[in-house]
Order: structure tokens, then C-alpha cells, then sequence
């Protein structure tokens, strides 16, 4: 179920708030019940740390 890993850079499809602003994967943790929890860093001067729980409909996506 593991589709990102460390390091890469990603982005909230469909987002509500900033549909621009970027992250940066800090930690994967996989979960019992299914899915993935991501420990996303933004790419901004003020940082924000955010949890995001992926099951089986993901809205990240992967930026190159």
C-alpha cells in the first residue's frame, strides 16, 4: 500500500485550502486497520507539520 516514500515531495489534490502548497514526507507509519499515516512538512518560510491518513482513495499526488 506504500506508494510515497521519505523525502519525496507531494501535494493535496482537490484541497479546500491552498490548492498549491507543497509538502515534504518526514515519516511513514502503516496501520492496523489499513492504510497509511504521513507526516507531511510544508515547503514554506513558517513550516506547518500535518497528519494525513491515506486509505484507499488518496488525494496526494506526487510532484516531480
Amino acid at each position: 500500500m506504500l506508494r510515497f516514500n521519505h523525502g519525496e515531495r507531494v501535494r493535496l489534490a482537490e484541497s479546500g485550502e491552498q490548492p498549491g502548497k507543497i509538502y515534504i514526507i518526514k515519516d511513514i507509519k502503516k496501520i492496523r486497520k489499513g492504510g497509511v499515516l504521513y507526516l507531511l512538512k510544508s515547503l514554506e518560510e513558517e513550516s506547518v507539520l500535518r497528519l494525513y491518513y491515506e486509505n484507499k482513495e488518496s488525494l496526494l499526488e506526487r510532484i516531480s
